[in-house]
């Protein structure tokens, strides 16, 4: 974090603010902090997500201040995870990836897998691998970790039975406002993904790239969903995201038509 940007500077005290009220209306420090750093990672999403513009990045957060009226658990560390692999999948930074890069983000897949008694976190790494070797020269290290991950997942699956399909009721409102939200989401990015971008480095970045961290993003979302025991308070966030991307980009091209 950079804090001469004057955006880094309003989302940290934004998510200080949401902690303390967070604090104030939940009764517990702890719980105050997680719906704060919840507001701060939806920002770093939004950001991943839409590099182009600055400021949708605060809508997406504000809509997650949903969480300070319905708060049970966050799962920030799997946030993070979707974080760093969306970096190493759309060349934001500029730099290539390192193999402390990949192996890191692998490291952090096969905890979360054990952690969670769940292979689909391999599952998204091993994605995540493909759409790195789809655009660019096959790399060694990214051949490699691709064999590892898909080797722990098969073992994880077949083995020691780590993925079962989630048997919820999909009927639900939720469930299908999530999943409309998530396949409308393809749609936007697919527009979205047109825009120009530079990375930290002023270079323009590919637009391959990009769209694949931003369909990356949703189709980890749907496998969560389909795969994993997703806390709501999770959902609210990465559903933040895209609607907050989305109403701002679309604002934002109708105000530049006009």
């Amino acid at each position: 974090m950079d804090f001469n940007y004057r955006t880094n500077q309003l989302i940290a005290i934004m998510s200080l603010v949401v902690a303390a009220i967070g604090w104030i209306l939940i009764g517990k420090i702890s719980s105050g902090l997680y719906v704060g750093s919840g507001v701060f990672l939806t920002w770093s999403l939004s950001r991943e997500l839409d590099p182009k513009h600055d400021y949708s990045a605060f809508l997406a957060a504000a809509f997650s201040g949903l969480n300070l009226f319905y708060y049970e658990t966050i799962q920030l560390l799997v946030i993070f995870w979707i974080i760093l692999l969306m970096r190493i999948v759309n060349g934001i930074t500029g730099e290539s990836q390192t193999f402390f890069d990949l192996f890191s983000v692998l490291g952090l897949s096969i905890y979360l897998s054990f952690n969670n008694e769940n292979s689909i976190y391999l599952l998204v790494y091993v994605l995540a691998m493909a759409l790195i070797l789809i655009n660019r020269q096959k790399s060694k290290k990214v051949l490699l970790a691709s064999g590892i991950s898909l080797g722990l997942f098969i073992i994880e699956t077949f083995f020691m039975g780590y993925l079962t399909f989630n048997r919820a009721d999909y009927l639900s409102l939720v469930n299908v406002f999530s999943l409309v939200v998530l396949g409308l989401s393809f749609v936007l990015f697919w527009f979205l993904s047109k825009e120009k971008v530079e990375d930290d480095k002023g270079n323009p970045v590919k637009r391959y790239e990009l769209l694949a961290s931003q369909f990356l993003f949703s189709a980890i979302i749907l496998l969560l969903i389909l795969f994993s025991q997703l806390a709501i308070n999770n959902l609210i966030i990465y559903l933040s995201v895209i609607v907050g991307v989305a109403i701002y980009f679309i604002g934002y091209k109708l105000i530049k038509r006009d």
